[in-house]
């Protein structure tokens, strides 16, 4: 049974003032992850509500004066709604520290994205489809949708696009001093990769146009 009700209790949706992030609630307690083999504890939490978008990374390069993200220029990946790309490790922790908030931990990411009931996909167990999130597009002519554009893809918490659109970079190694943690599944992947508990990697210093982030905040 899902614990959403818990949510009542608790401020569910709430607005981040450094870079204006919609951030919801997400409650303590155990859920399966990683194909409902382990059972794990975790304490509550907020998360964004979106992917950080290019709008909310330009106010953070304007103030820190941090590099622009590759891709910054290609009118492919530059509107201010849509997800930021072309962003390594360092400079999604680099954004977070300044709005004052974390990349998330993959048990984090993955119980914002499934709930508790165990289902394959944010939505449900249903395959996706253009109606539910964005992906197997051309990667020669694709790029990410604007955020939010697939309500009906949203997550049990309310998260949208966590399935689809970019990969979203998480804190933990992959393999230690290689490749670091990516959730989600992006534009360019294959429905196998959208699964809440698919896990992929990226080098660190990687700079790719289907990897963005987004946030978590404690309570």
């Amino acid at each position: 049974m899902q614990d959403i009700g818990n949510m009542v209790a608790k401020k569910n949706e709430i607005v981040h003032e450094i870079d204006g992030s919609v951030m919801l609630y997400i409650p303590a307690g155990p859920f399966f992850m990683w194909n409902g083999k382990k059972s794990i504890e975790i304490k509550e939490f907020y998360i964004d509500k979106y992917p950080i978008t290019n709008n909310q990374y330009r106010k953070f390069v304007e103030e820190t004066q941090n590099d622009l993200p590759a891709f910054w220029k290609d009118e492919r990946f530059n509107n201010p709604e849509q997800p930021v790309v072309g962003v390594s490790w360092d400079d999604a922790m680099a954004y977070a520290d300044w709005a004052g908030k974390r990349l998330p931990e993959e048990k984090e990411w993955e119980k914002a994205s499934k709930g508790t009931d165990g289902r394959e996909y944010p939505w449900g167990n249903m395959k996706p489809d253009e109606n539910l999130a964005v992906f197997d597009l051309d990667s020669a002519k694709g790029a990410p949708a604007l955020v939010g554009k697939h309500p009906l893809g949203v997550s049990p918490y309310g998260c949208h696009d966590m399935s689809g659109n970019v990969w979203e970079w998480c804190q933990e190694w992959y393999a230690v001093g290689k490749y670091r943690v990516v959730r989600g599944g992006s534009w360019i992947n294959h429905m196998y990769a959208l699964k809440c508990s698919y896990r992929s990697c990226s080098v660190p210093i990687g700079k790719d146009n289907n990897v963005g982030f987004r946030c978590v905040k404690e309570v």
